[in-house]
């Protein structure tokens, strides 16, 4: 079954962006720490620090894929690095590791005006680091982000602290990644974050959880767009860019908990086309996206994202567009059913899809 989200930009099509600065810092243990931010740094604006952690065995090169998000302007991006092996694993996100986060956390405060809080995201080993560093510092954290752990704070793995319990949580797994993180492992990586996902929903955190099918140990466009849900509601911050908001799933839990600044209204009623996207800029994505249509099937989760970006009531028009009209069909009416499949075809995601499809000749629901 195809991702029921998808909110990756189809950035092989459509124009050009504002490109991310990368340069490199030397943490406490002499680490690399790569730090990512937008093209143009004004120094009265206050950035929001987001912060990506690897998995086992990787490096902070990419922030966990994170990296691109520095090109929205209004954020700063960290991928630090650290150590899997010797006696005290970054997983459990104490110690020397989180002694490291929290002082390049300070460092950086010292070049670029930033938030009180980070919003942290991680994947397999970064996710157990994530979701353990917060429940140890929730004053230094504004959303979390974390997916695939081989391990969750639960069955004497770490502490669940209540202190946390008003900070989004966004976490998941595939469902076919069943297998053991280590061989004596208590259970397996869907096993437990299922055990995780109950416990805190018991404790009433502010969380959301989903599983994907058809996904191994792997990110899905359905964690990235939980990551972007958990980003907004952290932040007050658009999820999907520094403009453009992510509708707000009805299966989180606990947003009346919540602190005010944190929250963000969820998405009104609106018109069927209803971005700031100018005519000019249709006209010069236009010729690019028709060819690589014309030359190859283009994913489905990016032509999802695409017609958010630039609904086929904008282009549909334009000699030359019938191939990419028939992809992107194909694509909603596969968005569309696998929501219908997995019971999440609310009112929500039905003016969402109202809006991305805009143009589009679909048979009516």
């Amino acid at each position: 079954m195809k991702p029921i989200f998808a909110y990756i930009a189809f950035a092989v099509i459509c124009c050009a962006q504002a490109f991310a600065a990368e340069s490199i810092i030397k943490d406490s243990q002499d680490m690399d720490c790569h730090v990512y931010v937008p093209d143009v740094i004004n120094p009265a604006t206050t950035y929001q620090l987001v912060v990506g952690v690897h998995g086992a065995g990787g490096k902070g090169n990419g922030a966990a894929g994170m990296k691109d998000w520095a090109q929205r302007g209004d954020l700063i991006v960290i991928g630090p690095s650290f150590d899997a092996k010797g006696q005290v694993p970054y997983q459990g996100g104490d110690g020397i590791h989180a002694e490291k986060l929290i002082a390049l956390f300070e460092i950086l405060k010292k070049t670029y005006k930033l938030r009180d809080q980070m919003f942290l995201h991680g994947f397999s080993g970064g996710s157990q680091f994530t979701h353990r560093f917060t429940m140890l510092h929730p004053k230094l954290v504004c959303g979390v982000s974390s997916h695939s752990g081989g391990t969750w704070a639960t069955d004497n793995y770490g502490e669940i602290s209540a202190a946390a319990k008003k900070i989004p949580f966004a976490i998941s797994c595939g469902e076919n990644d069943t297998g053991k993180s280590f061989p004596e492992a208590p259970f397996g990586r869907l096993e437990w974050y299922g055990r995780f996902r109950d416990e805190i929903g018991k404790k009433g955190f502010c969380s959301i959880g989903g599983t994907w099918p058809g996904v191994g140990h792997s990110m899905s466009a359905g964690a990235w767009d939980l990551t972007k849900q958990c980003f907004q509601l952290a932040t007050g911050l658009p999820g999907a860019s520094a403009t453009e908001k992510v509708v707000i799933s009805d299966a989180w839990k606990n947003l009346n908990g919540i602190s005010e600044k944190s929250t963000t209204p969820r998405p009104t009623s609106k018109p069927a086309v209803s971005n700031n996207t100018s005519q000019a800029e249709v006209d010069k994505m236009a010729p690019a996206a028709f060819k690589r249509a014309d030359t190859e099937k283009v994913p489905d989760d990016l032509l999802i994202g695409f017609m958010k970006k630039y609904p086929p009531a904008l282009w549909k028009d334009k000699p030359g567009s019938a191939k990419l009209l028939e992809q992107c069909t194909a694509a909603a009416n596969m968005w569309q059913a696998a929501a219908k499949e997995k019971n999440m075809w609310n009112n929500a995601l039905q003016q969402q899809f109202s809006q991305f499809t805009a143009g589009l000749d679909l048979k009516s629901d």
